[in-house]
């Protein structure tokens, strides 16, 4: 199998954590890319994240201070895999168009639309391909919920109930996801969600919300990220940090199916956590499979009662997971599964690698490109901008610009 030479630029924990899922695809046997290069401002950064690729790869990548020179020292490389923070998303691919790189971008493409479509303008005069980071959905258990509900299972969706409540006032993964204007916790977790909401029920068309900041300092705590891919850098994190990213976004969503849904995202709640998802239909409803636990899904069907685990996989006989899944998940067709999160979370971005790969070498379309991840982008400042006016907000509105308070700040301080 021809192997296209790639580079990660960002390495940083979210470089770390996409080193692990290019090992898991080594390991697969179906590796379709290689990683020739790492690239990071801070050079030290880009030492660290080599010296662990050629640990667990086997070879060790060249390591860059700028793509630019990147470009020139290694013209061989086709594709970089975008992981910086978010609010840098748009400009680092913007600039990877422009030298003739395809791409692989962490989500969000960009915290606001004005910068989606930058990017988009810069894919579409490279002729390149765009892949935006959304690997939720490629969970075999996502992709069961998803094959049950096409089945029409549970009937007609009538509504999606969505949230959960945790985080009190620590740091949440890193002090960045604080700051409005180069991240926000809201933004970059719920455009994860949006993407599931949207690829079980259709798209969302209207949101009205209220939004809060209910802690504007946060501390750090006791653990910093996620699992353990920014331990490395936890003596960077400051005790104490002044916050201005919501907290706290509650919202109503009309979807165009006529499906009405509600999603509280709450990363300031003290006292017991909470996690809840129910898509309620015509004829039942489901307690959809969440995303890297492997937990099965429930359904409660009118006159049959509930079927989970592997029962649900008689509803869907044609169901398949594709090879790669397959193999990384030890089976083609999952009623559930044990793979720890670690392992599940390597496994999916494993997948988007593969994807990238294929597009690259015979011209398909990602199964998340750039309008899918404006549109996941869209509905969640749909949502903060609602806050601002007070009233309901269109998807159209601001996937057109119409209305676009909210984002002036951060549109300003990227002077975008």
């Amino acid at each position: 199998m021809v192997k296209i030479p790639i580079a990660i630029v960002g390495a940083g924990g979210m470089g770390g954590r996409h080193l692990r899922a290019l090992g898991a695809l080594y390991e697969s046997g179906m590796a379709n890319v290689e990683l020739a290069a790492v690239c990071d401002t801070r050079e030290e950064n880009a030492i660290h994240l080599a010296n662990n690729a050629e640990e667990m790869l086997g070879s060790r990548p060249e390591v860059f201070t700028s793509m630019e020179t990147m470009k020139k020292m290694r013209p061989d490389i086709e594709a970089v895999d975008i992981t910086t923070d978010s609010g840098s998303h748009h400009l680092v691919a913007e600039m990877a168009f422009d030298l003739g790189y395809n791409v692989l971008c962490e989500k969000p493409l960009s915290l606001t639309i004005r910068g989606c479509n930058r990017v988009i303008d810069a894919w579409k005069r490279s002729g390149k391909v765009l892949s935006v980071g959304e690997q939720e959905r490629r969970d075999p258990m996502c992709r069961l919920n998803k094959a049950v509900l096409d089945a029409g299972a549970i009937g007609d969706p009538y509504s999606f109930l969505l949230g959960s409540a945790r985080g009190g006032n620590d740091i949440i993964i890193w002090p960045w996801r604080h700051y409005k204007n180069i991240g926000g916790i809201f933004v970059d977790a719920g455009v994860h969600a949006v993407d599931q909401m949207m690829y079980y029920l259709g798209d969302i068309e209207e949101v009205y919300a209220v939004s809060k900041v209910w802690e504007p300092k946060r501390y750090k705590g006791e653990k910093i990220g996620v699992a353990n891919f920014y331990e490395h850098w936890a003596n960077e994190v400051p005790d104490e940090i002044d916050a201005d990213a919501e907290d706290m976004v509650i919202s109503t969503l009309k979807y165009k199916s006529g499906a009405v849904g509600q999603w509280t995202s709450m990363f300031a709640a003290h006292g017991e956590t909470t996690e809840y998802g129910m898509i309620y239909g015509s004829k039942g409803s489901m307690a959809p499979a969440k995303q890297r636990r492997g937990a099965p899904l429930t359904l409660t069907i009118d006159g049959v009662g509930q079927v989970s685990g592997d029962e649900v996989l008689e509803l869907v006989p044609d169901f398949h997971l594709d090879e790669l899944p397959a193999r990384l998940f030890g089976a083609d067709r999952l009623g559930s599964y044990d793979t720890p999160f670690e392992d599940a979370d390597r496994f999916l971005v494993a997948l988007e690698y593969y994807e990238l790969g294929q597009c690259i070498a015979d011209g398909t379309k990602p199964e998340v490109d750039a309008y899918v991840g404006r549109k996941d982008l869209a509905v969640c400042n749909a949502a903060l901008e609602s806050s601002v006016l007070g009233r309901a907000v269109t998807v159209e509105e601001i996937e057109n610009e119409e209305t676009a308070q909210y984002e002036a700040s951060i549109n300003a301080h990227w002077n975008i």
